[in-house]
């Protein structure tokens, strides 16, 4: 009953006309409104066990939750057989989980806009810092990148000490920046003078990522943590391996303590 089909909308009733029989005569935006206001467990719930209860009542509602909260939820993927579940999931994880829209480097910031594209500022040694391309080493006042993404909106964004990551909407990370020690994680230590995706990831949803000094992580759908850079001090989280990876690596201690 969840996933049912959607009812069309009821026209806002007049001052004058006396209150509707049943809670569903309401117009439909006030009670997705009202729905808003409920934890997404609970609207799931609900939406699960009550055949009057329709799924695009629960759909619109915990959008609305999630774009209160300045939340941006993924779409649909394929596979997933009841839309209701699956905002459900995404609002709870992206909740625990907040987007960073800002970041602060060591010489640099990184930033989100309001339609998902990223800007930077800073002073660099050198032009692969800040994003732009060849010949951009230093900017004042925000300065929107060039790279669209891939057509992707970005949600989060982290700046290590030389390089920087970013997770667009749909679970990919992109990288750019220094890459001396594998932190880009593109399988070698090119630097990077644009954002590219990090296509080892392909397949997988990431939901949040962190650039340290010279390595980086990302923290996946399933629980999973990955680690990539340099492996000196044992930051990388592998255990006796201290080598440098120069692609994204699970932590298997991480998996086998129970994760989260």
């Amino acid at each position: 009953a969840a996933c049912a089909a959607s009812p069309s909308a009821t026209a806002a009733p007049s001052p004058d006309t006396p209150p509707p029989a049943r809670l569903l005569d309401l117009p439909t935006d006030l009670l997705v409104r009202v729905v808003s206001r409920c934890d997404p467990a609970d609207i799931a719930r609900v939406a699960a066990v009550s055949l009057l209860f329709h799924a695009s009542l629960a759909l619109e509602g915990i959008r609305l939750w999630a774009q209160e909260r300045g939340f941006e939820l993924p779409a649909q993927p394929e596979g997933e057989s009841c839309a209701v579940r699956w905002l459900c999931y995404s609002a709870l994880l992206r909740e625990s989980n907040p987007p960073a829209r800002a970041a602060a480097g060591e010489r640099h910031s990184v930033f989100i806009d309001g339609e998902g594209r990223l800007s930077s500022c800073g002073s660099a040694p050198s032009p692969v810092l800040l994003g732009h391309g060849e010949g951009v080493t230093r900017l004042n006042t925000p300065t929107r990148l060039p790279s669209p993404l891939g057509g992707e909106r970005a949600v989060s964004v982290s700046a290590g000490g030389f390089h920087s990551l970013a997770l667009t909407g749909s679970g990919a990370v992109w990288s750019w920046g220094m890459g001396g020690f594998g932190q880009l994680g593109h399988g070698d230590e090119q630097n990077q003078l644009l954002p590219k995706k990090i296509e080892a990831f392909a397949g997988r949803r990431v939901v949040a990522v962190s650039a340290g000094a010279v390595h980086s992580l990302a923290f996946t759908a399933t629980g999973a943590v990955f680690a990539w850079g340099k492996g000196e001090y044992g930051c990388l989280g592998h255990g006796e391996d201290l080598s440098n990876q120069q692609l994204p690596k699970e932590i298997e201690g991480w998996a086998s303590a129970g994760r989260w």
